[in-house]
């Protein structure tokens, strides 16, 4: 007398068999999330970073200086905000500001470790 239960055996799934008879492909040559544009926004961060390095430049000119934004936002004869928009990266400066940025900061006088000269 064998006193062995037996539990009754789901079929496979219909679909189980047809994807282990598949072969492997390669995926696409074309990443499914390629961004078709995204050479040109590469292009376009690279042609602002000489501004983005000027404004970076006179940020450490005026910590150096012990500038607060609303001084030098006098000094360089823009509205503070306008500073605040620059410094903070939501804004990049016109071809009229990046050229007050370059002049200020050729004017500045020359300060112990400033690697410009």
């Amino acid at each position: 007398m064998t006193n062995a239960t037996t539990f009754p055996v789901s079929p496979p799934h219909p679909w189980a068999s047809s994807l282990r008879s598949q072969p492997h492909t390669a995926m696409p040559a074309v990443h499914p999330f390629h961004d078709p544009l995204s050479e040109h926004r590469l292009a376009m961060l690279e042609r602002k970073e000489p501004t983005r390095r000027l404004v970076r430049d006179v940020i450490a000119i005026r910590r150096a200086r012990k500038l607060s934004q609303a001084a030098l936002a006098k000094e360089l004869g823009v509205s503070k905000r306008t500073w605040q928009e620059w410094e903070q990266g939501r804004r990049l400066p016109s071809g009229v500001g990046q050229a007050l940025l370059d002049r200020w900061a050729r004017e500045q006088p020359e300060w112990p470790g400033d690697s410009r000269y």
